[in-house]
């Protein structure tokens, strides 16, 4: 295979989770036997050390992205962060017009809308374009391709800001998206990106953001490197907390790096981000997290407990399947959003179920599998119904009992 930043062919393949379905791919019973799984390996180029999918791991865009079962507004942890982000683009940027890719439900639109910004979304999944589009958030039902991006210039003008929120690093053709936002950006304009920060992934040991949608898993490193192709520069960076550890990136053409770009690298290279022997480490201390939490799975299935889950994000599917979990472990997973009710995860065929379940079944343990919203998750489930013991997985294994 060639990068898919620097076109070379030398990587260091360090990640195998073995077979698993798209993470997203939630299922009816009567879809078990259309099931399809793929590798999930994970390989650096050695040339310019971002870290990606392989080939063989790769699945068509088509395949993932044209229904799609998360909703962003479902969490009031990413609407607070979305309200957040809005209000900073517009006290910072005050800008007439603002694109944003994969807009999801409309979850930063809304708040951009009632700002007085006027903002376009550009969703591919039809359920979630007409679920926007019906709540009055202009959503182009599309990829962000060379067609949309000359539809938004004729009809709008360019755009200020463009932002991709969790999103850059599902997108193929990565360098026609890239030059597709320089088309769409005003002079002067600004790209931000928002995606998960694998200097983080790596500290943390949370193995389960490696999924087939996320293609790329970028360091500032990489992603300098990236751009430096199209003549755009990170000019700005933020860590940022969404999805267990992410960075916000601001890029453009013709800035210089600020200070906190610099001090970025500089801290990569402290903490060997750019070394690929810390990668082979990663994977040895992966393996073993895997094996940590089967070990607990097997010793409180042989006492014979009840254990529910509570969340089921895309990083849940990774989770369960590295791990060989399936209905005969975790009874049932319980999940806020209504999409996924009344379906079953994919690979490991788990009911999923609306909290309610929880008025009149108990169980002994509940794992959360959407673990950086434990905190909200557990106060949510203690307010309505009791106390309980739970499994929460990431960043280390905790196991929380009642008092």
């Amino acid at each position: 295979m060639k990068c898919r930043s620097c076109n070379k062919e030398e990587f260091l393949e360090f990640i195998s989770l073995n077979r698993q379905p798209p993470a997203n791919a939630f299922l009816k019973e009567s879809d078990f036997d259309k099931e399809v799984l793929y590798p999930l390996d994970v390989t650096c180029c050695r040339n310019c050390l971002l870290v990606q999918l392989t080939d063989e791991s790769y699945i068509p865009r088509d395949k993932l992205f044209l229904d799609y079962a998360y909703a962003s507004s479902i969490s009031g942890g990413l609407r607070n962060h979305f309200t957040e982000l809005a209000d900073k683009i517009k006290s910072e940027f005050n800008p007439k017009i603002v694109v944003d890719i994969g807009s999801n439900d409309g979850v930063l639109l809304k708040p951009l809308l009632e700002l007085g910004c006027k903002a376009i979304g550009v969703e591919p999944a039809g359920n979630l374009a007409e679920q926007a589009n019906n709540n009055g958030l202009a959503t182009i039902c599309s990829y962000f391709d060379k067609d949309t991006v000359n539809k938004i210039i004729s009809d709008n003008g360019k755009a200020d800001i463009v932002v991709a929120s969790n999103v850059f690093a599902h997108l193929d053709e990565y360098h026609d998206i890239i030059e597709n936002v320089k088309r769409m950006l005003s002079e002067n304009g600004t790209y931000i990106v928002e995606v998960q920060y694998f200097a983080d992934m790596i500290r943390d040991m949370t193995f389960d953001n490696i999924y087939h949608e996320h293609v790329l898993y970028y360091t500032i490193h990489s992603m300098i490197n990236l751009f430096d192709k199209h003549n755009m520069t990170v000019y700005n960076v933020e860590k940022i907390p969404t999805h267990g550890g992410s960075i916000r990136a601001y890029i453009s053409e013709g800035k210089s790096p600020q200070q906190s770009v610099n001090n970025l690298i500089r801290e990569e290279k402290e903490n060997g981000i750019d070394n690929l022997q810390t990668l082979e480490n990663f994977n040895k201390k992966l393996q073993n997290n895997i094996e940590q939490i089967r070990e607990l799975f097997v010793k409180l299935k042989k006492d014979n407990k009840r254990i529910f889950g509570y969340g089921a994000p895309a990083k849940s599917s990774t989770m369960i399947n590295s791990i060989g979990l399936d209905n005969s472990n975790i009874e049932l997973i319980i999940e806020d959003s209504p999409l996924k009710q009344g379906l079953f995860t994919p690979g490991s065929h788990i009911p999923i179920t609306s909290p309610d379940i929880l008025e009149k079944e108990i169980p002994d343990y509940l794992m959360i599998f959407a673990w950086n919203y434990s905190d909200e998750i557990i106060k949510k489930v203690e307010d309505k119904y009791q106390k309980l013991n739970y499994i929460i997985p990431m960043p280390e294994l905790r196991v929380i009992l009642k008092e």
